[in-house]
């Protein structure tokens, strides 16, 4: 079950706001590249533990990329991970939009996975970064895994946090299948320093 949310309601607000203008970035990056209309849902702030992720990411038929991300700060700065959760038929949807060989597998269907979280996480973090006068760096994007071995891969790597704020975020394809959320995951080493970047922002307002 989520765990209290640890953020004031204005501190929550402000981070909504934040996070629709950077998701909308994202989402204007992600049409772009394919050529069709993104919906985008209203974004999902909580705070989860690690059996809450493996719960939400799901034992179906689906693939999973994580990338990790922070600021020059290192493990006193802001931190975490996003994780992109994409639907069975997801690829085959990516791969038709993009002109891709229908017969493609294994490694290209990786890469291709990982080119659409490269876009997605860039066009997100940067925004939500931006807004709060931050610089993050990231890690490549690595393939979580695929099918039931998602959650098993997560069961495995045992996530280095009692518990994170999260931000989920789906997003759609107009007239398609596709789809797909983006978890955005800070522990909660980071939280308060966090909340201190959002008390910044109102006090500007």
């Amino acid at each position: 079950m989520n765990e209290p949310l640890q953020l004031s309601e204005d501190q929550c607000d402000c981070l909504q706001e934040i996070v629709n203008v950077a998701m909308g970035q994202a989402g204007d990056s992600l049409a772009r590249l394919l050529g069709v209309f993104v919906t985008l849902s209203v974004p999902k702030i909580g705070i989860l533990s690690p059996a809450d992720v493996r719960r939400l990411v799901g034992q179906g038929c689906v693939s999973a990329t994580r990338q990790a991300f922070q600021d020059g700060r290192g493990k006193d700065g802001l931190r975490g991970e996003a994780l992109i959760v994409f639907g069975d038929s997801s690829f085959r949807e990516l791969a038709d939009l993009l002109d891709y060989d229908e017969d493609m597998e294994g490694a290209a269907e990786h890469e291709l996975l990982l080119d659409i979280s490269n876009v997605l996480n860039g066009a997100c973090l940067t925004g939500i970064a931006d807004q709060l006068g931050e610089e993050l760096f990231y890690s490549a994007p690595s393939i979580l895994g695929e099918g039931k071995r998602v959650a098993a891969t997560l069961e495995q790597d045992r996530l280095q946090w009692e518990r994170a704020l999260s931000v989920q975020i789906n997003y759609r394809l107009e007239n398609r299948s596709f789809h797909c959320d983006l978890l955005l995951l800070m522990p909660d080493s980071a939280i308060s320093l966090l909340a201190g970047k959002l008390d910044q922002q109102l006090e500007d307002l």
